[in-house]
């Protein structure tokens, strides 16, 4: 997973990324061995970074990425049934080192992080940490107000009885803010109060909203700060 040499050598506390472009633009770092230029991207597991001399370690234990996922994917590790998996996005360096925290199926798109930090996976996908999964949804037709307050108060699944949630409706699109994430839950509710699914896209975990110009298939390195989880 590529970034820019300066914000690598910011994030691991070199300087900051002026002084970074002065340090480079000055001949004193190397990647690989070689002066590197401005504007080289490097990928922090696999290149190594000298600054006069001393490599820069890569500070950051853990990795996490914010993936858009596309429709037509599927979240496991393995193909299944000929099925293009996520992980067929991610660089070599990283198919194997990471997970999803979490999962879409195979015709839900939006936002999916990785990550190699199991802590955070935890408190993410666990109901008891309260972390909210934010969904767009384009219904078959215009909900009712009973239809949302049935969705609002909790469904039951089975002999499972979801927890209330956020739920703001305008025509024919609803957004609805989980705290939980059980099996295909979006589509379980809204299938019981009577409503098909025609869209369905996570836009939101924890504080991290899916940036608007990350295209589906794309992938950017962020932050544990930024998805909100201590």
């Amino acid at each position: 997973m590529q970034e820019r040499l300066q914000k690598f050598l910011n994030r691991a506390g070199i300087a900051s990324r002026r002084k970074a472009e002065e340090l480079i633009s000055a001949g004193l770092v190397l990647v690989n061995g070689k002066k590197a230029k401005l504007g080289v991207k490097i990928d922090p597991m696999i290149d190594t970074v000298k600054v006069s001399g001393k490599t820069v370690a890569n500070l950051e234990k853990f990795v996490y990425i914010a993936f858009n996922k596309p429709l037509g994917y599927v979240t496991s590790r393995q193909s299944q049934l000929g099925k293009k998996t996520v992980y067929d996005f991610l660089p070599k360096s990283l198919k194997d080192k990471v997970w999803t925290v979490g999962r879409l199926d195979f015709n839900t798109e939006g936002l999916l992080l990785f990550t190699n930090d199991g802590e955070l996976t935890q408190k993410m996908t666990h109901p008891s940490f309260d972390h909210e999964k934010e969904y767009e949804v384009v219904a078959h037709k215009v909900p009712t107000e009973i239809q949302l307050s049935k969705l609002r108060l909790g469904i039951m699944l089975g002999d499972y009885k979801t927890r209330p949630c956020k739920v703001l409706s305008e025509n024919k699109k609803v957004r609805i803010t989980l705290q939980e994430g059980k099996y295909r839950q979006v589509r379980r509710m809204f299938a019981v109060v009577g409503l098909e699914i025609l869209k369905l896209k996570r836009v939101r975990m924890g504080d991290y909203e899916l940036p608007k110009d990350l295209k589906p298939g794309e992938h950017k390195f962020i932050t544990k700060i930024e998805i909100g989880v201590g």
